[in-house]
């Protein structure tokens, strides 16, 4: 890993990494799957789990 890639994503930053204009496709990754750590309040995805997540989407 990159040293400056983090380990904890929050939302916004997803969808800044994968291009994404709504965070509406972010909800829907989570609904359909992609695992989210809650921190207190903070809801954070963390980038292994975000790795695996799209490899299980490669056709």
């Amino acid at each position: 890993m990159n040293s400056t890639e983090k380990s904890w994503l929050t939302y916004q930053q997803v969808m800044e990494e994968l291009h994404i204009g709504s965070v509406n496709t972010v909800y829907k990754m989570i609904n359909d799957g992609l695992k989210v750590t809650s921190i207190g309040r903070l809801k954070r995805i963390e980038r292994k789990e975000l790795d695996k997540y799209l490899a299980s989407k490669t056709i």
